[in-house]
C-alpha cells in the first residue's frame, strides 16, 4: 500500500483532502516537518490562507528544502491544490515573501470594478485542458471543478499548463511538468470528477 504525505504548514484545510484520500486504499500520513515527507511515495500540498503565512509554515516547518530534494530534483509525484499551486510560483502580489520558484512568474490578483466578474472566484467553473497532460487523462469533457481564490497564476508560454479557465480572463487551472502536478481548484471539493482526478494522480503517475 503506497503512504501519501499531506504536507502540514499550519494552514492547510487537511481533513478536506484527508478525507477525499480516504476513499482510496492507501496510507495517509500528516506531515508536520519536512523530514516527515520522506516516508512517502507521493506527495500533496493543500493550500488555505494567504501567500506568505503560508510559504513562512512551509519554510519554519522544514518542508521547502526537503520538497526540492524529493520533488525538485527526485521524481516523487507531487500534487499541489489552490494555494498549492501558487506556491510553486517565484511569489504573489498577495505578499512579499518569495515563492518556491519551481515555475516563472508571480501570481496576481483578479482586477475588481463594474467591468469585472465577482472576486473571489468562488464555486464551480468549467476548465480547458491543454497540451495533452496525464493528470486529466481519465477524464471527459465538460470538466467542471470548484474554485475559491482572488490570486491567479499566469497562463503563458513559459508555464506547463495542464489546463486553463476563465474568469473575466484566462488563468492558470492546472500544472503538470513530469512529476509536478497542481491545480488551482479543489478536487477534494468537485464530487465525482475531483475524485476520478485523486484516482488518477494515486494509481497512475
Amino acid at each position: 500500500m503506497q503512504t501519501i504525505a499531506l504536507v502540514d504548514y499550519g494552514l492547510a484545510n487537511i481533513r478536506s483532502v484527508y478525507n477525499a484520500l480516504e476513499c482510496f486504499r492507501v496510507n495517509i500520513v500528516i506531515a508536520e516537518n519536512g523530514q516527515q515527507l520522506r516516508e512517502a511515495d507521493k506527495i500533496v500540498l493543500p493550500g488555505v490562507g494567504s501567500f506568505d503565512a503560508g510559504m513562512r509554515g512551509i519554510r519554519s516547518r522544514g518542508h521547502e528544502e526537503v520538497l526540492s530534494e524529493l520533488v525538485l530534483r527526485g521524481d516523487t509525484p507531487f500534487l499541489g491544490i489552490c494555494l498549492g499551486l501558487q506556491f510553486l510560483f517565484e511569489g504573489s502580489e498577495e505578499g512579499e515573501a518569495a515563492g518556491l520558484g519551481w515555475l516563472p512568474g508571480k501570481c496576481a490578483k483578479f482586477p475588481t470594478g463594474p467591468s469585472h466578474p465577482i472576486v473571489p472566484h468562488m464555486g464551480w467553473n468549467d476548465i480547458e485542458p491543454v497540451n495533452g497532460g496525464r493528470l486529466l487523462s481519465e477524464l471527459h469533457p465538460p470538466l467542471t471543478f470548484y474554485f475559491v481564490h482572488s490570486y491567479y497564476a499566469p497562463a503563458n508560454a513559459d508555464v506547463p499548463l495542464a489546463a486553463t479557465c476563465e474568469h473575466g480572463l484566462t488563468f492558470c487551472a492546472a500544472v503538470e511538468r513530469d512529476n509536478i502536478m497542481a491545480t488551482q481548484f479543489h478536487p477534494e471539493k468537485s464530487q465525482l470528477a475531483g475524485l476520478k482526478l485523486l484516482e488518477t494522480f494515486l494509481t497512475k503517475l
